[in-house]
């Protein structure tokens, strides 16, 4: 799991012997920089800087440092058989040693299609697994340069690829298809995507970007009330791709998604999300003050008055029909409670995705009850679901891990590290993924705080 600038934090489990955990902060250039200053270095973010950068820390960062902004804090994936992958919003990632988390390597996933004139900007942070080959799935945002001059390409557009490694060990990303951004309101903050069989689905919700400052990101990060949601299906085959049409939503992780056939023979895409219910409410303000500190710390502020979009989810299946072009929405009831809760960080068994399943673990979130946390599983298939949840227990993503030859689908346990707000540390529970009822709880050295995503990897 991945926190801090940026810290990669390891459990490891052996039979026959006592649980090991390793720690070390990534050796990106951010870090190296900011530990040879003494100070946090200027770096592009989501927020502001304090104290905030001088006219010439800004210039730097735009222009000698714009190459380097690689604090890869968001997400660890198994790209490569090298070492663990640490990604970000950027095409930029750092492998580290699956063992020590020592430093390997930094690079940008060669493609096979990326002209002279044109520039990689952004990716997903979060990769996704294609079901047979086990292919890496992500895309590029490409930009032309020469405005289509010499390129081609007037316009940028998602280039999607598919990512294998080489028989010299290099990772490398094979063109699939790409979408075009027909105008600049099509730039949308596509922080995941999925794939089944024989598709890419790329969401495109209603969070866009708007260019208005060249260091506090968050400034540019805009939810449109208007702005439609837009999958783009992508064939993985010949590239060619379908656009799906909806309402203004808004979501950040995906469940899974797959192929099925309806009764009329038809073939759908299904993709399931946990969305904002009503995406109506949000406010008209930076979306990131929902996580000012003071307002966290603050007993009497009510999330439920200032942010009512962002306190209540709901599950949504969008299904995306091939064969008429039409799209259609599937609204889950809510199977929690309290309804107001954030209900995110999703995690399945990885040998479903891309395929039919039941089965989703999650984060909650009830902001309006000093922040409580707890964790969810959720049935898909009969709409039911159980939660765990102990006072002053701060549990993050819950990953899971099938147990060795299980055939079921929840047969193995989930694990987060869950932070202890009345001592101030961390341990690692260990869930029974069946009931969530807790199998172990493993002490760790170190104060592990708030973190974002993780992931089991297998025999390593």
């Amino acid at each position: 799991m991945v926190d801090a600038l940026s810290k990669v934090n390891r459990w490891s489990f052996k039979k026959g012997t006592k649980p090991t955990f390793t720690t070390a902060f990534l050796r990106s250039s951010i870090y190296n920089r900011t530990m040879e200053n003494e100070e946090l270095v200027p770096m592009r973010h989501l927020g502001q800087m304090h104290p905030p950068l001088s006219t010439l820390e800004t210039i730097r960062l735009v222009s000698e440092y714009d190459g380097k902004q690689d604090n890869n804090n968001i997400a660890v994936w198994e790209l490569g058989t090298g070492g663990a992958t640490i990604t970000a919003e950027s095409p930029i990632y750092i492998d580290v040693n699956f063992k020590s988390l020592e430093f390997q390597k930094k690079y940008s996933a060669q493609t096979d299609n990326l002209g002279m004139f044109e520039q990689e900007f952004i990716s997903a942070s979060h990769f996704w697994r294609h079901p047979t080959s086990g292919d890496s799935i992500n895309y590029k945002l490409v930009v032309p340069m020469d405005k289509g001059l010499f390129s081609g390409n007037s316009k940028p557009a998602y280039h999607l690829y598919r990512y294998s490694e080489n028989k010299e060990g290099e990772v490398v990303a094979k063109f699939v298809g790409a979408v075009p951004l027909k105008s600049a309101d099509d730039f949308r903050v596509v922080h995941t995507l999925g794939a089944t069989e024989n598709f890419i689905v790329l969401p495109r919700f209603s969070l866009y970007v708007e260019f208005n400052s060249p260091v506090d990101l968050s400034q540019n990060i805009k939810f449109g009330k208007s702005t439609p949601t837009i999958f783009d299906v992508v064939s993985l085959k010949d590239g060619t791709h379908h656009s799906f049409e909806f309402g203004s939503y808004e979501s950040q992780h995906i469940f899974n998604s797959y192929e099925r056939y309806n009764d009329k023979g038809e073939l759908e895409i299904v993709v399931d999300y946990p969305t904002l219910d009503d995406a109506q409410k949000f406010p008209d303000k930076n979306i990131f003050e929902l996580l000012n500190i003071e307002n966290l710390k603050n007993p009497d502020y009510r999330y439920a008055e200032n942010w009512p979009a962002l306190v209540s989810f709901r599950i949504r299946r969008f299904i995306l029909n091939i064969d008429t072009g039409k799209g259609t929405i599937y609204d889950y009831p809510q199977m929690w409670n309290p309804k107001k809760l954030q209900v995110e960080f999703p995690y399945i068994n990885d040998a479903y995705r891309g395929l039919p399943y039941c089965y989703v673990y999650l984060q909650v979130w009830d902001m309006d009850a000093y922040n409580a946390m707890g964790l969810l599983k959720v049935d898909m298939c009969k709409e039911t679901s159980i939660g765990w949840q102990e006072i002053n227990k701060f549990p993050v993503e819950p990953v899971f891990a099938a147990r060795p030859g299980s055939t079921e689908e929840d047969d193995g346990i989930i694990m987060s590290p869950v932070l202890d707000s009345t001592s101030n540390t961390t341990e690692l529970y260990i869930w029974d993924a069946k009931n969530l009822e807790v199998l172990a709880i493993v002490s760790t050295p170190v104060v592990v705080p708030f973190t974002l995503h993780g992931v089991w990897i297998n025999g390593v």
